[in-house]
């Protein structure tokens, strides 16, 4: 029986977006219910190095489909006037268009904004030729592109190193209603000696703004005629200093919701003191790799910004307990990264976050602290709605012991990193490892497999042969109680617990073995998975991983050295999804591999088979026939030496159009 179009649409509703996708191409019915307008309106059309100037454009798709668009992202292609019959046909169905790193012309460009007409987001990002002339949009604001912009809601103009105030003026006078301004990565300048010399004393910057330069004054001045409608700012990567920041938070009527100044190394306390008190409605506040950020800082936020959601202080080393102690206070957090902060230890997190169990926390990045297990499992008890955790690099917390308190609790999460952690092993992933209660001055723990010292024999060999060998007892044993075991009888705690996961890194952790793969790894919905430098997988495992998660779009294998052949052929066969391969390091494969890749791979987008020795790269440039295939990343071709004398295979025959895909290194 056919369900009725709503019901399909809600249930559609509950899937993922690769779910929808794959869904969509079950039937016609459901195609429709999938691409019904409250998803359409959400996806993006990207045409990442591509030609759009052939005969063939991809664009011709989109222009004649019976659907419309809304959103389109064109990043490293050139756009020419040859495409616009597309921007007469689909200009105003676009609401969000974004262009990085393109070759665009200004006529082009003007002819563009004329014909999107509908524009809500516009975003242009280290396009440099665009602004290099000084010339864009001259005499145009106050004409064809008067009413053009007037819906544009955010603009974004980052990473331009060309902007200056007479440029940015002709954007925004085009656009009254804006709420969000980006301005990240552009040459900002604050001296007001710069100030002086481009407006003199009773000079009306509105009418003759500078040609020359980018000024804070200028913007700031803006911002106050447009103070009650911004609601969103960023300025991340420039000079703002306290100053700039207290002058910012002064305006009048200004309500800010939002506010990144990331890696602002010239932010002081003075400057978060003044935005505290005037700009109580953030709801998101990013100030991380901002070094002169202190407790000071973390103290006036959590009096003052009484409803902040979301809060990011990476890297502000200057950071401690005292600061962290205070976050109490933040009773509707829910987004918070304290990562790579080095003096913040248990004692902080536990008066800040974990003094009482916490049901609001939702994402949580402590990579890099120096916490310990108790530390860990802590967290694990008092935050159980967590969705993202993120433990890399705590090498000290992350046990065989801790990681299964962990997979004990917050069966919820859908993303988990623990990169490096190279204590973790098959035991604590399959949940075969002994699970002790762990005191904060207890010693090691050992796992109940690992009987190393209760062998007395003295062992000739060095360290690191006598790691190898327990190492692989440990497997042996670990994969001796899988077998005997089912999953409702294991001892301790198993990652399968988290059925919900779609990203998972565990790179480096070099314990890991084919029995993880094979016992512990049974998601559905997994689509990102990082085994970068796992080296003790073998094709054994990865027939397993295939099997039990079939939705891994994302794969990282690098320095995998003991992959052949067999494993990359399992790989492209059995997930269907996959859209990014990184095989580099891996030494054993061969030409086979691509073979492998050029046959099974429908929606591979990039891949990347750099150090593969035994690839042939003139090999690895052919396979840029196929259709989805944007990215190749090869090791450059090398000279081959025959009777001392240095020569080169011949060149493969393929079109040039297929070099654009490749970079080599």
């Amino acid at each position: 029986m056919d369900l009725p179009y709503e019901v399909l649409v809600y249930i559609f509703k509950y899937l993922t977006k690769s779910d929808r996708k794959s869904a969509s191409e079950t039937c016609q019915s459901w195609y429709l219910a999938a691409n019904d307008y409250c998803f359409q309106k959400h996806k993006v059309v990207t045409l990442y190095k591509v030609d759009l100037n052939d005969d063939v454009s991809p664009l011709q798709v989109y222009e004649n489909s019976s659907m419309c668009y809304d959103n389109y992202l064109f990043s490293e292609v050139e756009i020419s006037s040859k495409i616009n019959n597309f921007w007469d046909r689909n200009g105003e169905n676009i609401r969000s268009l974004t262009l990085q790193n393109c070759d665009i012309r200004e006529k082009v460009f003007v002819h563009m904004l004329q014909k999107c007409t509908n524009l809500e987001v516009l975003n242009i990002q280290n396009c440099k030729e665009l602004f290099m002339s000084g010339c864009l949009l001259e005499g145009k604001t106050d004409g064809l592109l008067s009413t053009t912009l007037n819906k544009l809601k955010c603009l974004s103009l980052s990473g331009n190193q060309y902007l200056t105030d007479a440029l940015f003026s002709r954007f925004v006078n085009s656009a009254p209603d804006l709420e969000e301004l980006n301005l990240s990565g552009c040459s900002l300048q604050f001296h007001l000696g710069l100030v002086k010399r481009f407006y003199p004393q009773g000079t009306n910057i509105f009418e003759n703004p500078s040609e020359s330069v980018l000024t804070f004054y200028f913007i700031l001045q803006l911002l106050v005629t447009r103070a009650n409608k911004i609601k969103r700012l960023l300025f991340s990567n420039t000079l703002i200093d306290g100053t700039a920041l207290k002058s910012l938070s002064e305006i009048e009527h200004l309500k800010l919701q939002y506010l990144q100044v990331y890696s602002c190394d010239q932010l002081t306390n003075s400057g978060i003191l003044s935005l505290t008190k005037l700009q109580t409605t953030l709801s998101e506040l990013d100030i991380g790799l901002c070094t002169r950020v202190t407790d000071q800082s973390l103290v006036y936020i959590c009096n003052n910004l009484i409803n902040l959601e979301s809060l990011n202080i990476q890297r502000c080393r200057a950071v401690t307990d005292l600061g962290i102690a205070e976050l109490n206070k933040l009773s509707k957090l829910k987004v918070l990264n304290i990562s790579q902060c080095e003096l913040i230890t248990k004692d902080g997190i536990e008066k800040g976050l974990c003094t009482e169990q916490n049901n609001i926390l939702e994402e949580l990045d402590v990579n890099s602290l120096n916490l310990d297990q108790t530390g860990l499992i802590m967290i694990s008890e008092r935050l159980p709605n967590l969705r993202l955790l993120d433990i890399s690099y705590c090498f000290n917390a992350v046990t065989d012991s801790s990681i299964q308190v962990v997979f004990k609790n917050l069966v919820l999460l859908h993303t988990l990193k623990l990169s490096h952690c190279d204590k973790v092993s098959d035991a604590g992933l399959t949940g075969m490892g002994k699970i002790e209660e762990v005191n904060e001055h207890d010693g090691p723990i050992m796992s109940n497999y690992d009987d190393s010292i209760a062998n007395n024999k003295i062992y000739l060999g060095s360290r690191a042969e006598e790691e190898i060998v327990r190492d692989a007892k440990r497997k042996h044993d670990v994969m001796k109680m899988c077998e005997k075991l089912t999953m409702d009888s294991y001892t301790g705690y198993s990652l399968a617990r988290i059925k919900g996961l779609r990203e998972l890194d565990i790179s480096g952790c070099n314990r890991i073995t084919d029995v993880s793969l094979t016992y512990a790894f049974s998601f559905k919905e997994l689509d990102k998975l990082n085994l970068s430098r796992c080296q003790q997988i073998t094709h054994e495992g990865i027939k397993h991983l295939v099997k039990n998660c079939p939705s891994i779009e994302h794969l990282n294998l690098i320095d995998c050295y003991n992959l052949k052949d067999e494993a990359v052929i399992e790989i492209v066969k059995g997930l269907h999804r996959l859209q990014q391969l990184e095989l580099r390091g891996c030494n054993q494969l061969t030409d086979k591999t691509l073979e492998g890749v050029k046959s099974f791979c429908k929606k591979l987008k990039f891949l990347d088979v750099q150090g593969c020795r035994n690839i042939s790269p003139e090999l690895a440039c052919t396979i840029g026939v196929l259709p989805t295939l944007h990215t190749v990343l090869i090791s450059k071709p090398g000279p081959y030496i025959n009777d001392g004398v240095k020569e080169r295979s011949p060149k493969p025959t393929f079109l040039p159009a297929l070099m654009r895909k490749l970079r080599l290194h």
